[in-house]
């Protein structure tokens, strides 16, 4: 009766050893999963800021125009995306409508304002693009008004893969990584790869000789402008469901 009290007792540690090793090992495990959350996380943001930096140097490196008011693209996109969609009942036809409207408004930018400040002094493209923060944010607040907004999730994008029984990632947010790339892949065939991303490139290197020798340059600078206000717009309509739209969202990027 003695041996088997001292056996049942030994059993009664050992279970009580593993089962305070199994409760030790369950915070390291959710960490791991914590930490590649969060890593997830970080790769999606730097690859949407990664698009709206696309736009910026677009307009900078080929251009040469210092555009402060590149985030009020940004905001701009977020903020098509929740009324178009309130309109249409679906992001992805908001999307498609905005990028269009951003590319004419790209253009109409361009031709009213920037084409003037080729052959002037950085002073001055700071100043205009600066005026252009505050008129974008005024006409935000008589359009919208300043309240906080959400934009829902498409159906199709609104699951989760499982991680552990407890945690799960968000599929619209791999979704975004996933585009954020495709882009990358095709700005990159666009630049190096065609006739117009030739002639990007000749007009960055020397504006004189490309118009010299026939080319319409002012035309390539008007389109590549309109591509840098579309890639802002565009990162600000897929980022505005994974957070919510407010007046200070030019700020976050």
């Amino acid at each position: 009766m003695a041996v088997s009290t001292h056996c049942t007792r030994r059993v009664s540690r050992r279970l009580r050893g593993m089962a305070v090793s199994t409760r030790c090992a369950n915070p390291e495990l959710m960490d791991i999963y914590s930490f590649l959350i969060q890593l997830l996380n970080g790769v999606q943001y730097g690859l949407l800021l990664f698009l709206v930096a696309s736009g910026l140097t677009l307009i900078f490196g080929i251009m040469g125009i210092i555009n402060l008011a590149h985030g009020s693209f940004y905001m701009v996109g977020a903020y098509m995306a929740f009324t178009l969609s309130s309109l249409t009942g679906n992001l992805f036809v908001a999307i498609v409508v905005g990028v269009v409207l951003s590319v004419l408004l790209g253009i109409v930018l361009e031709w009213a304002l920037i084409s003037h400040l080729y052959k002037r002094d950085h002073l001055e493209q700071v100043l205009l693009t600066y005026g252009l923060i505050l008129v974008f944010e005024e006409l935000r607040s008589l359009i919208v008004g300043n309240d906080v907004h959400g934009v829902a999730v498409p159906a199709i994008l609104d699951g989760s893969i499982p991680l552990t029984a407890t945690l799960s990632y968000p599929v619209y947010r791999l979704f975004m990584s996933a585009v954020c790339l495709a882009l990358a892949g095709l700005l990159y065939l666009l630049i190096h790869r065609t006739r117009v991303g030739m002639m990007i490139r000749a007009g960055a290197s020397n504006r004189e000789m490309v118009s010299a020798l026939g080319l319409n340059i002012t035309l390539v600078y008007r389109l590549v402008f309109a591509l840098g206000v579309a890639l802002a717009a565009f990162a600000g309509m897929i980022a505005a469901p994974v957070s919510s739209v407010y007046p200070e969202w030019a700020r976050r990027c």
